[in-house]
């Protein structure tokens, strides 16, 4: 047997392992290697025109103006003359509620007034008569002073009596639901025959947005982007209801009130948004490119 032959039985496996080694580098080289050597670099042609630092983030559109319309009587929902997407003008009649109960208690006051209208008009009369008796010294001056006291109560009973009915005819009047304001119903929450209480608080039946011509976006910003905004700056946002359309608008507040979750600190931005051709919804996520800075005519490359 050779020395050669005798050193590579005695070494086998530390030269296996080097050609494993080799073998693995020079594969690695060769995937590293472009197999065309102009794909290492990439040119561009230097160009003169605009350039932007816009600051991104994602909003949801709603109406500038909307009211909630409620009732401040409970019963039931006798008629409803107002749909979704329908426009109203302001003191329309939206709903009407079950009338009778109301009704009744309206009359129900009336026949009080009348009832304390006569027992003040007889204390006035008895004090009137006692008044004279008084003079005449055929009675006592304590009765004169007891028929006062009853003349006194009988008119507080009356101002109560009238109370009473002014209340009740409200809550007639309340009854019959309307427009607050002009506007389009964008959510009506009542059926006909659905009862509504409203012991604790005031039930909403409808939503009215004044004018979906103008619209707002609420963004949601970093603290780190923040910074950066001012109000008055422009705008640019796409919905995927038109992913083809791009929409201007413009930043009209930030609002100091910052939220916090998960340890990230954010600010509503709200930026008005022009609806005229009435393409956009309420509800609809917008996808909002807040410029904050731009400069025309200027050499520039893509970065």
């Amino acid at each position: 047997m050779s020395a050669v032959t005798r050193f590579v039985s005695r070494h086998r496996w530390w030269l296996l392992a080097l050609l494993l080694v080799a073998a693995g580098v020079g594969t690695w080289a060769a995937l590293r290697k472009p197999a065309n050597p102009d794909e290492r670099w990439r040119t561009v042609t230097v160009e003169r025109g605009s350039i932007r630092q816009v600051v991104a983030a994602t909003g949801t559109l709603q109406p500038i103006a909307q009211v909630n319309v409620g009732t401040q009587v409970s019963g039931t929902v006798a008629r409803v003359f107002v749909d979704f997407n329908q426009p109203v003008k302001a003191g329309q009649v939206l709903a009407e509620m079950d009338p009778a109960l109301f009704r009744s208690a309206v009359k129900q006051a009336e026949a009080s007034v009348a009832s304390a209208t006569a027992q003040l008009a007889l204390a006035r009369s008895t004090e009137e008569r006692n008044r004279s008796l008084v003079q005449q010294q055929f009675i006592a001056q304590q009765a004169l002073e007891a028929s006062t006291q009853q003349r006194e109560a009988a008119l507080a009973g009356l101002q109560l009596a009238r109370a009473q009915l002014e209340r009740a005819q409200t809550d007639l009047a309340n009854s019959v639901i309307r427009a607050p304001v002009e506007g389009v119903v964008v959510d009506r929450k009542v059926d006909v025959g659905q009862t509504v209480a409203a012991s604790f608080q005031t039930p909403n039946l409808f939503v009215i947005a004044r004018d979906l011509s103008q619209m707002e976006i609420h963004t949601s910003v970093s603290e780190a982007d923040v910074g950066a905004i001012r109000q008055g700056m422009a705008v640019q946002f796409r919905v995927d209801a038109h992913p083809d359309k791009r929409f201007d608008g413009k930043v009209r507040q930030i609002r100091l009130n910052p939220r916090s979750e998960q340890g990230v600190v954010t600010y509503n931005v709200v930026i008005d948004a022009d609806n005229g051709e009435r393409l956009l919804l309420p509800g609809m996520t917008a996808r909002v490119d807040i410029v904050a800075a731009q400069r025309d005519d200027v050499l520039r490359v893509p970065n």
